[in-house]
């Protein structure tokens, strides 16, 4: 059942998706946990706290937005020893370089219950250290400076605050994996949405960890409007805060919208959530979008047009919402549980990220969203960059996920040769490209890249716990290889080694040839275009691969077996 897609007033449309919403959570408030954070997990909320931890609350306001700046404070209640450490983080999860959040802290202070300054020092530019005296409740207070609509940064004007937790909010150090508590204090008539918001203007949220508390970004303004349908069983809801006139468009958006979620649930599974909240910003300026356990954040200055074939946000919509499983959930080791105080390097994002940009691409397709023509121009620039950018001779797949901190959103204060990186997103989407056609050929379409991603889940997700901040635990290229040989009915190992621990340039005729596809370079004066085509005498097995790739379908064993 669909909300009403007309403008509605954001009371109105919050009180409709909460409504749609009752039937799949028991009462309100905000502590109603969703499935896998209700499974009994050690570390995530449900679960008692154990004795003796501290009792960590925080608090955001924005007192100033015309000057940009929210006020945090934290009580820590249960302090033990002769001094606290409060870390900034260093970098945020999604975005890989250092960016030093701490730099636009100010006006720190500590004091006890009963008022009393205390002493405290600076170890590093983002780690503080409190001297309690004895006294053990503290107060915790300072600003942040946030002027950058962004998935990373914060901002706080007079259009909106908004919030990606790693850039406000310190953590107390040994306690990072402990259940913490928010209280949001909005300007007067402005509301507030996040992933977890169960109540229209909700102000109070629990979280079974600091991580949590930073996976949810937050919007705090005086209007947006809430869409919200429900696909297997789960509430969507589609936020938009729209500068400008939306144009009429905004029933088609989220009708597409709904459209990638039905076709993303059948790659692997639906995920194991009763909410998730897309969060957009149209018509603002920046470009980009985050992934989060419960939510997406996507911004883009692009308005919306009735002749536009796809809406801005529509396609980092396919992109994030795949994030769901891959990257939040069947996540590479080293992201999560995390450590904030230095960025991480780690070989497979070629996987986390470029694996979901060849879903979010061909997943428009398979959505409906756009017809083969438009997929098919795509594959083409996926073709072009992969075969011509001088990066790809330089650094392997493999080793361009090692070398994210580098490159994104890293500050580059001094000249580099930026034609030496070649992108985890570009490399790995046609990686994934590649091993899809290449076991849908391997095994008559009876098993495709759908399979070696479920694999991975039930590997890798669906086994023993290794810590606080999920269940399961996180994969190794290794796992990613075996799952795919898995799917593929071979040991690709050689290939891998190849084409993802090398720099050949990747075989895209003789594996396109698979489907029954061919690519030609045309020149028309300065401009090269990769054209891809279908063969018009393509056999029965090339025809069942391309059928199969395009729809994102495999065909039974049994039917297999009566067509050879």
């Amino acid at each position: 059942m669909h909300a009403p897609r007309h403008p509605l007033p954001i009371r109105f449309a919050l009180f409709v998706l909460l409504a749609v919403a009752a039937g799949c959570a028991s009462g309100g408030g905000g502590t109603q946990q969703q499935p896998e954070r209700r499974a009994g997990r050690g570390g995530r909320a449900g679960i008692p706290a154990p004795a003796g931890i501290y009792d960590i609350a925080y608090r955001v306001a924005i007192p100033d937005t015309a000057g940009h700046l929210y006020d945090v404070s934290i009580d820590i209640d249960g302090v033990l020893g002769d001094s606290l450490e409060l870390q900034m983080p260093v970098w945020s999860p999604g975005r890989y370089a250092p960016m030093y959040f701490a730099r636009n802290v100010r006006g720190f202070t500590a004091t006890t219950d009963s008022g009393k300054t205390v002493r405290y020092g600076r170890v590093n530019g983002s780690l503080w250290r409190v001297y309690p005296a004895k006294a053990r409740r503290l107060h915790v207070n300072y600003q942040v400076y946030a002027n950058t609509l962004s998935g990373t940064f914060s901002v706080a004007d007079t259009a909106h605050a908004n919030w990606n937790g790693a850039s406000l909010f310190m953590y107390v150090v040994g306690f990072k994996a402990h259940p913490v508590r928010l209280t949001v204090v909005p300007p007067r008539g402005w509301h507030v949405i996040n992933g977890d918001s169960r109540v229209n203007d909700q102000l109070e949220f629990q979280f079974p960890s600091f991580d949590r508390l930073i996976d949810t970004p937050t919007e705090v303004a005086r209007r947006f409007d809430v869409d919200s349908f429900r696909v297997d069983g789960r509430l969507y809801r589609v936020m938009v805060h729209y500068n400008g006139d939306q144009g009429g468009q905004r029933e088609r958006f989220v009708r597409d919208i709904e459209k990638i979620v039905r076709y993303e649930n059948r790659v692997i599974a639906p995920p194991p959530l009763d909410m998730y909240t897309f969060m957009f910003h149209i018509g603002y300026a920046g470009r980009d979008g985050m992934e989060h356990l419960y939510s997406t954040q996507i911004i883009t200055a692009d308005p919306w047009t009735d002749t536009a074939t796809v809406l801005p946000g529509i396609a980092s919509a396919a992109h994030e919402y795949f994030h769901t499983w891959n990257v939040k959930r069947v996540r590479p080791i080293a992201l999560g549980p995390f450590d904030y105080t230095r960025e991480p390097y780690q070989p497979s994002l070629w996987v986390a990220e470029g694996w979901t940009q060849y879903y979010g691409e061909i997943g428009l397709l398979r959505a409906g969203v756009v017809d083969k023509a438009a997929y098919y121009r795509t594959l083409g620039r996926v073709i072009r960059a992969n075969s011509e950018a001088p990066g790809r001779k330089e650094v392997s797949a493999r080793l361009s996920s090692i070398l994210a901190p580098f490159w994104d959103g890293a500050a580059i204060p001094m000249a580099v040769d930026r034609s030496s990186y070649f992108s985890y997103y570009t490399k790995g989407d046609a990686l994934a490209l590649l091993l899809d056609l290449e076991i849908r050929s391997r095994t008559h379409n009876t098993r495709s890249l759908d399979d070696a991603l479920r694999t991975l889940k039930d590997r890798t997700w669906d086994t023993t716990t290794v810590s606080y901040y999920l269940q399961g635990r996180g994969y190794t290229e290794g796992d990613v290889e075996r799952a795919v040989s898995a799917a593929a009915g071979a040991d690709l190992h050689e290939w891998f080694e190849r084409y993802v621990g090398g720099v050949e340039d990747l075989p895209f005729t003789q594996t396109l040839a698979l489907a029954g596809l061919t690519v030609t370079v045309r020149t028309t004066g300065d401009e090269r275009e990769y054209v891809v085509e279908e063969m018009p005498n393509a056999t029965p097995d090339q025809l069942r691969v391309r059928e199969g790739w395009l729809t994102g379908t495999t065909t039974p064993v049994a039917t297999q077996g009566k067509e050879r």
